[in-house]
């Protein structure tokens, strides 16, 4: 009748004729097989097509590691799609009311929920949750939240404890949901290993403003640098919207507050180091790629003269298939153990010491 809920086994022996229930149940379970492949490959293209950097880092884990890694960078990449994205609703009242839709779908799979109305990218997130079942959701609600910070176009941060807010939510709750398909070295907690994994994200949120200035000014009018660095450095915002229009030379005052930001980055990026020998062993190389390679976009930024109006920080594809095989060589010697010694103790005298873990909300 209408609405009748169709039968699997009455299903498959209209198909295939008399069919043991032993048949129907494995022909039922390789076809959910099959369709979870598809959609573990389905996550893994969209991290290609839009995280090459990224992606490239997943090419270094385990298979399990890295399929479970694509399904949670489709998901943040489809919640981030709900503000920025190109069909991305101008309404910002109809953006926070599909954030709560989100909010609530990400809850139901959670809680292990039904698997109606999921897409292929729900099927896989909702498998990498139950393969890693100690998986936080709270990291997951607070990226939902930094996108709630993003719907005003108005966006401005008037300290850094207003910025890191942002960047701990947009990012370095990546790395808290990863943390359990990393996983840590014998005698490591990932409490312990909770640190360095939130200071990553803060050095690649960073790194990602830093290179996109220009870029955000002139076409989304936003400046997220904060608001006192620039007045420190005598940098107005009428002067970073007329240099996003491009044609000018930086002016010294901007290179010096470029100078400051990117230090401060770099200091998160030896914390971050700092964590690399208390992850398991087959996690240390895609999160030393990842680190590595973003670091070298400030140093490309460098060479650029600090002008992220007129030229665009990158790494060349080349550059970074060059940097692998050092860190690779650093890894298997365990060469991140004394470094991250020396981070931890310069960390605690530097001038730009900053917390390494999200304020209270």
């Amino acid at each position: 009748g209408e609405g009748r809920a169709v039968d699997s086994k009455e299903f498959l022996r209209t198909l295939y004729g008399t069919v043991s229930d032993a048949d129907c149940a494995r022909l039922l379970q390789e076809a959910k097989a099959a369709q979870l492949e598809m959609a573990y490959d389905e996550c893994k293209r969209l991290t290609s097509d839009y995280a090459k950097t990224f992606f490239l880092a997943t090419l270094a884990m385990e298979p399990q590691q890295a399929k479970a890694t694509w399904a949670i960078y489709a998901w943040c990449r489809r919640v981030d799609e709900i503000v920025d994205g190109p069909k991305a609703d101008p309404d910002p009242k109809k953006q926070e009311a599909a954030l709560e839709d989100w909010m609530q779908r990400l809850e139901t799979m959670y809680s292990g929920g039904s698997s109606e109305n999921l897409d292929n990218f729900d099927l896989a997130f909702k498998d990498m949750l139950e393969t890693y079942p100690t998986s936080d959701v709270e990291p997951y609600k607070d990226m939902v939240r930094g996108m709630l910070m993003d719907i005003d176009d108005d966006v401005r941060y008037e300290t850094w404890e207003e910025l890191y807010e942002y960047c701990y939510r947009v990012a370095s709750t990546v790395g808290l949901m990863t943390l359990p398909v990393m996983g840590t070295c014998p005698g490591v907690t990932a409490l312990e290993a909770r640190e360095p994994a939130v200071a990553l994200g803060i050095a690649l949120q960073l790194t990602n403003i830093l290179r996109d200035v220009g870029e955000d000014a002139r076409d989304r009018a936003r400046i997220y640098l904060p608001l006192e660095d620039l007045r420190r450095f005598g940098v107005t915002e009428e002067y970073i919207f007329r240099m996003s229009k491009g044609g000018e030379e930086v002016s010294e005052e901007y290179k010096a507050l470029m100078k400051f930001e990117v230090e401060r980055a770099l200091s998160y990026y030896e914390e971050a180091n700092r964590g690399i020998p208390m992850l398991s062993k087959g996690a240390q190389l895609p999160v030393a790629v990842a680190g590595q390679l973003y670091r070298e976009i400030l140093d490309q930024l460098a060479a650029n003269g600090y002008d992220n109006f007129n030229c665009r920080a990158f790494v060349s594809r080349e550059r970074k298939l060059l940097a692998i095989p050092t860190l690779w060589f650093r890894t298997v010697t365990g060469g991140w153990e004394k470094p991250a010694a020396k981070a931890s103790s310069s960390s605690s005298s530097s001038s730009l010491a900053e917390p390494t873990a999200p304020r209270p909300k």
